[in-house]
């Protein structure tokens, strides 16, 4: 689970800003499922639900593009003659030039981390990774820059000596100064050689956290309906019931010889052309093409096949969206999504975040969600803890807080709340008003 994420000096975040995930003991709530969960040998309780609300531009999307440049970082690297993505607060001048930081604490099997880097386009600065044994810090790994620009990494206490002989000789000759360490540990790909704790932290990385952007397309959605039977059964029960119309779903597998196929797909795997295309180039001779087929019955009671990509943009956006569902409901897993409801019917969008909230029952599942919906204000699905806003100050910081930093009664109408800028995170058009009124008189003088 996330249990927290700072980011500072990135795109609109100019100081340091924290998304808190814990929940706030001073609210007298309780923290019974399914509203959170026991965070391992803390006495610490982490929300399973959190939404990010503010008005446009205000920085809910920097927020999450944040958390996937840095799982990004760590999962893919960087190449050797390449810069690292660099996106500063670029309103203020000597932020142009000083390092991105990123520092968040999660916990995945039984156990808590703490992971954060320092960076800008040509280096990292700092780097390290650290665990807790109770509210104890102990270091896994610290990397530093000695002056002559050398990397030096310095494995902590938590590591014994004699012990992980690959990890030790990856400290000896450090990393590159564009590349983090701890993807040189996930690029290891050994558990052995890895040790348990080194692939607790990779492995969150790699299998828990799922970031979905607004035209985000399930990478592996084609390939999971074909191969997994009660995933797919899962998808067409939950199009069928959302009123889309849609009765059934299937795959229609091509393959080609790569000789047939556009050159610049070839050795390439796991390649998404529009939003219900999969392309497998990974075979040595053959070049496999999995489409997403969409089954409306007809009156005759025959079925007709459309092509996915032919229905209406929020089927689309339901259907990309669905494994999130399933998988939170089968195992757990943390779930980011900006713009939850974008091309959604309001209702829809509640009925998603009311389902996960029904079916994660004991797993550690998480969703986290960025949201114009104002309908989701409501505390009886919502804890006034996991509702948080952004704002930009005058300088075009953003800044983070949250529904708990307000003295607001239980049975408080939060979305009115909301739209009369009690907690502000709303946009000012005042100026839009003017407009209209100008419009008005000069139609009227017409």
């Amino acid at each position: 689970m996330l249990l927290s994420f700072s980011v500072g000096n990135f795109r609109s975040f100019k100081g340091e800003e924290t998304l808190n995930l814990l929940a706030s003991k001073r609210l007298g709530e309780t923290t019974n499922s399914p509203d959170c969960c026991a965070v391992p040998g803390t006495g610490e309780y982490a929300l399973r639900i959190a939404s990010l609300y503010g008005a446009n531009g205000a920085g809910k999307s920097n927020l999450v593009r944040a958390l996937a440049q840095l799982d990004q970082l760590v999962r893919d690297g960087t190449q050797p003659s390449k810069q690292i993505p660099y996106s500063p607060f670029l309103l203020d001048v000597d932020s142009r030039n000083q390092p991105t930081s990123f520092d968040l604490q999660f916990s995945e099997g039984g156990e808590v981390f703490r992971y954060g880097v320092c960076f800008d386009a040509d280096r990292v600065y700092e780097e390290w990774l650290d665990i807790y044994e109770g509210k104890t810090e102990k270091n896994l790994f610290t990397r530093s820059n000695s002056e002559n620009g050398t990397v030096q990494v310095t494995l902590g206490p938590a590591i014994r000596k004699g012990t992980l002989k690959k990890i030790h000789a990856l400290a000896q000759v450090g990393a590159r100064p564009n590349q983090l360490f701890l993807t040189e540990v996930l690029n290891l790909d050994d558990s052995e050689a890895q040790g348990p704790l080194f692939q607790l932290a990779v492995n969150w990385f790699k299998t828990s956290v799922q970031i979905i952007m607004p035209d985000t397309s399930y990478r592996m959605l084609a390939e999971l309906i074909d191969k997994d039977e009660e995933f797919a059964k899962f998808i067409a029960t939950m199009l069928r019931e959302a009123g889309t119309g849609i009765s059934n779903i299937t795959v229609e597998t091509e393959k080609l010889p790569k000789g047939k196929f556009p050159s610049k797909f070839i050795g390439k795997s796991g390649i998404v052309i529009g939003p219900d295309t999969f392309i497998d180039a990974s075979e040595k001779d053959i070049i496999i093409i999995q489409r997403i087929l969409a089954l409306h019955d007809k009156s005759e009671g025959e079925a007709v096949n459309f092509p996915f990509g032919e229905e209406s943009d929020g089927s689309l956006r339901l259907l990309h969206l669905l494994p999130a569902l399933y998988f939170l409901a089968h195992g757990g897993g943390v779930f980011v999504v900006d713009e939850l409801e974008r091309s959604m019917h309001p209702m829809l969008a509640r009925k998603f975040v009311e389902y996960f909230r029904n079916a994660a029952g004991e797993s550690n599942s998480q969703l986290i969600f960025t949201t114009h919906e104002s309908t989701l204000l409501d505390l009886s699905i919502m804890r006034r803890d996991g509702i948080w806003f952004a704002e930009k100050d005058p300088e075009g910081a953003s800044h983070l807080y949250s529904l708990a930093d307000f003295k607001v009664r239980k049975d408080l109408d939060i979305e009115k709340g909301y739209f009369q800028g009690r907690f502000g995170a709303i946009p000012f058009l005042g100026g839009i008003d003017r407009l209209i009124g100008e419009q008005c008189a000069a139609e009227a003088e017409s």
